[in-house]
């Protein structure tokens, strides 16, 4: 695999990845080191993480609250709530509903 990998190259190695984790509880430190090959990150105090997929223009912010996240699309209007407690499932949601598209 060559060193640089276009987004959609890390999109498919992100779902396979994806597939491969074991459900474990939500860490927010855990959640970005596991996505961090493929995702470009950053994160706020541990309650705001902007994540996008590497090479992609467009990202999303995940506000973390108490019992959900809230999802928003940078440079969209959309907001989406989650209520999950794994980083496994709040990737798969992510990805169900197209919100890491490159």
């Amino acid at each position: 695999m060559a060193l640089k990998r276009s987004s959609l190259e890390n999109y498919v190695l992100l779902l396979v990845h994806v597939e491969s984790m074991r459900t474990t509880t939500f860490n927010a430190k855990t959640f970005l080191k596991k996505i961090r090959p493929f995702c470009k990150t950053e994160q706020l105090a541990h309650k705001i993480l902007h994540i996008r997929v590497r090479g992609s223009k467009v990202g999303i912010s995940i506000h973390i609250e108490k019992d959900c996240f809230i999802i928003r699309q940078n440079q969209a209007l959309h907001e989406f709530i989650f209520y999950c407690d794994s980083c496994k499932t709040l990737l798969k949601k992510l990805l169900k509903h197209n919100l890491l598209t490159p």
